[in-house]
């Protein structure tokens, strides 16, 4: 069995995540504010695409929001993540 990875960001940490959007030729950079309530590891695969679902996972990144919307982020390499000051 896989072991879960050190966290990313520790809860209570107030961040920037800024990762780039490619479609075609077109890329634009996306970005969102928040402060870390927990990180994860999603499955990824499943018997639909012929692996087993419990075999990789993704990293993520709940954040709760400034307006109080919750929502989690997927990491890869190309993910930046800036630490911010406290509000």
């Amino acid at each position: 069995m896989l072991s879960k990875p050190s966290p990313l960001v520790e809860p209570g940490t107030r961040v920037r995540i800024s990762q780039d959007v490619r479609i075609g030729a077109a890329r634009w950079r996306t970005f969102v504010v928040g402060t870390v309530e927990a990180d994860g590891a999603r499955p990824i695969g499943g018997m639909e695409m012929g692996t087993k679902a419990h075999y990789t996972f993704q990293p993520t990144i709940r954040l709760r929001l400034d307006d109080g919307e919750v929502t989690v982020v997927t990491v890869d390499d190309q993910t930046r993540l800036e630490v911010l000051p406290p509000v």
